[in-house]
């Protein structure tokens, strides 16, 4: 290489300046691509005939469409030639993104097909485009070195009789659509080491009873917004249904309503070893959960309309953490199921009327040592009885397990202040109470000392406890 330079006198010397990274082995030029995206290590094959057919070698590969000008050519021509020329015989980890402006007859089947031909081990494959759905190749079923399997949106999930992943651990299915019930069976049953499980589902996605019958899983996560036609549009790889979307509780919906006959529709888990759960549904559809003695940690988010509430969560009465967004015949629910090895409670209460069930599900947790309820999904919560706390008795746990309680946007409301002033009064070994502020627009810094003195002026019967305040 050529380095021009200005000495004195003003006479211009070139000398030879030497290429130290193109010395380097080939093995570590190719570890440094690994860490430059795509597009780049492969215009690296201008530099020198040295480095032409270095990125070739890459074991890692990233292909995904500039979703900010989608008036920009596909990604797709590029993955498309860029692939043929790669040469690795191992390629670990491929992630193909398509959006709208990728061509409707784009063979991905093949990118795929050449993947597994080639031992993949990470496969993330997401299909935001315009065209049907498109099946993958059979082939991607049985690749006995894939570790973890990303489907997202237009993917027809249509699975073999001969589907055997003996290497996959972990399987992410959002807003796919499935040939039928029995292609979903094979896929999962196919999977003797699989440990986690992550499904976002859409309306009609061509499955009727959602079975996970996996005897190695141990954390399941699923999402079900029947009601929302979720768009093959929203270009975003990890986005999540937010859990502010404007979906009310069950506060119209009465106790004594009609029930509406078994359409046959639902989950089913069968999983011994599974020991972590969030489960989001607003479909109206069953669940039924077997056969999990491990169940240590669980979030709760259930539409008004979910059938057979009170067993189904006594399906987790055994469990150590409890995340539940309330409704008012969940909580209904709580107050005559036991959960004798609940130690951590998240409480959400949306606009339930929880505070009247409050002290009978305390009651229900002996060993509950942290109480967390966070009001940034409340509107206004109708107000609780004048009587709710006086029940003539102080729940176990109060007085001899719980440590620490947070209440998480504070807005100085009676209904908040009478909680506070609840559990300060009556938690014997309590440590710390915190309480997170909401900041509000019209409240100013003299209305804040007055909000914070009245709860420094609550007796504490808890000599230790400290009250901390969070903005």
């Amino acid at each position: 290489m050529l380095e021009t330079t200005k000495v004195c006198g003003g006479r211009i010397e070139e000398r030879v300046c030497e290429d130290m990274i193109s010395a380097l082995p080939e093995d570590l030029l190719v570890n440094i691509l690994k860490y430059v995206p795509t597009k780049d290590a492969v215009a690296t094959m201008v530099l020198s005939k040295q480095w032409r057919f270095i990125w070739t070698m890459l074991p890692k590969l990233v292909y995904k469409e500039n979703n900010l000008d989608k008036s920009k050519k596909s990604v797709w021509w590029f993955l498309d030639k860029s692939l043929q020329l790669h040469k690795a015989h191992v390629l670990q980890f491929l992630l193909i993104q398509l959006g709208p402006q990728c061509p409707s007859d784009a063979d991905v089947g093949k990118c795929v097909a050449k993947a597994v031909d080639r031992r993949v081990a990470v496969l993330i494959l997401e299909l935001l485009w315009s065209a049907d759905p498109v099946s993958l190749p059979n082939s991607l079923y049985s690749c006995a070195t894939l570790e973890v399997l990303y489907l997202s949106h237009k993917i027809l999930v249509d699975v073999p009789c001969t589907a055997r992943l003996q290497s996959l651990t972990v399987l992410i299915l959002r807003c796919v659509v499935y040939k039928n019930d029995e292609s979903l069976d094979r896929l999962l049953s196919g999977c003797p080491v699989l440990k986690l499980i992550i499904v976002k589902r859409i309306k009609d996605d061509n499955v009727k009873r959602f079975t996970v019958k996996v005897p190695s899983l141990l954390v399941f996560k699923y999402e079900y917004y029947d009601h929302l036609d979720i768009p093959y549009s929203d270009g975003e790889e990890d986005s999540e249904v937010e859990e502010d979307s404007d979906v009310e509780g069950d506060s119209d919906v009465e106790e004594d309503s009609d029930v509406e006959e078994d359409s046959g529709r639902g989950l089913v888990i069968d999983t011994p070893a599974l020991t972590g759960f969030k489960f989001t549904d607003y479909s109206g559809d069953s669940c039924s959960i077997e056969h999990t003695p491990c169940f240590e940690q669980a979030y709760i988010d259930v539409g008004g309309n979910f059938p057979d509430m009170d067993n189904f969560l006594r399906s987790f009465s055994s469990i150590s953490f409890l995340k539940m967004d309330l409704t008012n015949e969940m909580i209904r629910c709580c107050k005559t199921i036991k959960f004798p090895r609940l130690t951590v409670c998240r409480i959400c209460p949306w606009n339930s009327d929880w505070m009247d069930s409050l002290v009978p599900f305390l009651e229900n947790t002996p060993k509950l040592k942290s109480l967390i309820v966070d009001y940034r999904l409340t509107n206004k919560p109708p107000m609780a009885s004048a009587s709710w706390s006086e029940t003539g008795y102080t729940p176990e746990c109060l007085s001899s397990s719980l440590e620490k309680f947070e209440l998480i946007d504070y807005t100085g409301r009676e209904e908040e202040l009478e909680l506070v002033e609840y559990i300060l009064s009556n938690s014997g070994i309590l440590e710390t109470a915190t309480i997170s502020m909401r900041p509000l627009p019209d409240l100013n810094l003299k209305d804040k000392d007055a909000m914070m003195k009245k709860l420094k002026d609550i007796p504490r019967v808890s000599g230790t406890s400290q009250l901390v305040f969070k903005n």
